[in-house]
C-alpha cells in the first residue's frame, strides 16, 4: 500500500506571503504518485500582496481558477487542478484553513495536506509516503514528516506539557533568557511510530475524521491549535503517525513579524481556549496556569521594553555622531 489512490487536497493558506508562495507551490507541483488538487486560501491579504499571489498562481497553475471563496462549489471545482479562494475577511488559521479543506471534501479528496507558504517541499514523493501511513492504518488521523526549520532544529514531533512545567513557564523564560542556550532537538525516531503531537506547518489529514469532528475548532484565531487536534484526535478515538525518513523544511522567519505582544496576548487567549475546552483540568489548576501565562506575558513586555530602549539608545548614539 502506497497511497497513490488516494486524492489529496493540498491547501495553502496565505495572508501576505508573496516571497513563500512560489516555493511552495514548485513543491505541490512536483509531487508523483497522487491525485493532488491545490488549494489556495488567501485570508484577506492587502491588495497588492493579493494580486501578486494570485499572478504567482496563474503562472504556476495555468489551468486554475481563481474565485471569491463564498463562491466555491464542489461540483463547479471538481475538475480543476487548483484553484485560488479569496477570502473577504481575515478569519485566522483554523477558519481559514477550514475554507480549503471543505471543498476539499466536496471534491472528493480522501486527505488534506494542510501546508503553511514557508514550507519547503522537495521530495516528489513526500505526500504519496504521508498517504501511505494513512492506507496502511485505518485509524491514523493525521500524519507527518520530520520537520526542520532554518536553524535546523526538528519541529516533529511535538510535545504536550505537563501541568507542572506549564506552570513553571516563567521560570524556563528566564532560564532560557540568562543562558542563552537553545534547547536541543531530541534524536528522530528511527521508523515510523505514533506520536501524541504534531506542527500545524504541515501535516496530512483524513477528511472522514475532519467530518466525525466538525473540522477545525474555529474557536481560536492563531497558536495552539495544535494541541486542540491532538485532544480532537484522542477523544476521537483516532491516533497520529510520523514517518521520519521524509522530510520537509520551515523556512519560518520568526523575527519579521514585529512587536511580539499582541501575538503573545493572541497566545494566552487561545492556551486558555485549549485548557477549558480540552485540556481535563479543574477551575483551580486553569486559574493557576492562567496566573503563569500572565507572570510571562510580564516577562514578554519587560523584554519588548528593554529592547526599545536600547534601540533608542543605539539611534541616539548615531544621532549624535551625525
Amino acid at each position: 500500500m502506497n497511497g497513490s489512490g488516494l486524492r489529496v487536497g493540498a491547501v495553502v493558506l496565505t495572508y501576505n506571503s508573496t516571497e513563500d508562495l512560489p516555493d511552495c507551490l514548485a513543491g505541490l507541483i512536483a509531487q508523483r504518485g497522487v491525485d493532488l488538487r491545490v488549494i489556495v486560501v488567501d485570508n484577506a491579504s492587502c491588495p497588492g500582496s493579493r494580486a501578486r499571489m494570485e499572478a504567482d498562481f496563474l503562472a504556476a497553475f495555468p489551468g486554475g481558477s481563481v474565485i471569491e471563496a463564498d463562491g466555491a462549489r464542489g461540483d463547479a471545482d471538481a475538475a480543476l487542478p487548483a484553484v485560488f479562494l479569496r477570502n473577504a475577511v481575515n478569519a485566522g488559521y483554523s477558519a481559514g484553513n477550514n475554507i480549503g479543506a471543505r471543498l476539499a471534501a466536496a471534491i472528493g479528496c480522501d486527505a488534506v495536506l494542510v501546508v503553511n507558504p514557508d514550507v519547503r517541499i522537495t521530495d516528489p514523493d513526500y505526500v504519496r509516503r504521508l498517504a501511505a501511513l494513512i492506507v496502511a492504518d485505518p485509524k491514523a488521523a493525521v500524519t507527518c514528516s520530520a520537520l526542520s526549520n532554518l536553524s535546523g532544529a526538528q519541529e516533529n514531533p511535538m510535545t504536550e506539557p505537563g501541568f507542572v512545567e506549564e506552570l513553571l513557564w516563567p521560570v524556563s523564560m528566564l532560564v532560557a533568557g540568562l543562558s542563552r542556550r537553545r534547547k536541543a532537538s531530541p534524536p528522530l525516531p528511527e521508523a515510523p511510530c505514533r506520536v501524541a503531537k504534531v506542527s500545524g506547518a504541515c501535516f496530512l489529514v483524513r477528511v472522514d475524521f475532519l467530518r466525525q469532528v466538525g473540522f477545525f475548532d474555529e474557536s481560536v484565531f492563531l497558536y495552539c491549535e495544535e494541541s486542540i487536534l491532538m485532544a480532537q484526535v484522542r477523544a476521537a478515538g483516532w491516533h497520529m503517525m510520523m514517518d521520519p525518513g521524509i522530510h520537509a523544511l520551515h523556512a519560518h522567519r520568526g523575527g519579521a513579524k514585529g512587536d511580539p505582544l499582541p501575538r503573545f496576548r493572541l497566545w494566552m487567549q487561545s492556551r486558555s481556549r485549549f485548557h477549558e475546552a480540552h485540556g481535563g483540568y479543574g477551575a483551580l489548576r486553569r486559574t493557576l496556569l492562567a496566573g503563569s501565562r500572565s507572570a510571562s506575558l510580564g516577562l514578554v513586555r519587560g523584554r519588548t521594553l528593554s529592547r526599545r530602549l536600547r534601540d533608542y539608545a543605539a539611534g541616539t548614539r548615531v544621532g549624535r555622531k551625525d
